[in-house]
């Protein structure tokens, strides 16, 4: 059992839940969240805030600030055009070479 804040994720549609450690991350229910998952990352949404858990082994990556439209926006070889941050991808899943002229 942990003090640390714990978030409980749903995969897709599915109900069942699997929890996470919250880390420095401040999230809501409802928050797409990023979480590793078989050697990759995976955005997921936030179901329920939890105090503690015994089941909780890793904490969350990142939160995924991307929209849905950006979410779901692929390039014809069916790669994403947003990277979870928000930041444009070419088609082979490379930051965006006009990424940092703004800032």
């Amino acid at each position: 059992m942990t003090d640390q804040k714990i978030v409980a994720v749903k995969f897709g549609e599915s109900d069942k839940t699997y929890d996470y450690f919250a880390g420095a991350f401040d999230v809501a229910v409802g928050s797409r969240v990023m979480v590793p998952v078989r050697g990759r990352e995976t955005s997921v949404t936030v179901a329920k805030i939890k105090d503690h858990s015994d089941a909780a082994k890793t904490a969350i990556l990142a939160i995924d600030v991307r929209t849905d439209e950006q979410r779901a926006a692929k390039h014809p070889n069916g790669r994403h055009q947003w990277s979870p941050d928000g930041t444009l991808l070419d088609e082979n899943g490379n930051r965006s070479i006009f990424d940092d002229v703004d800032k």
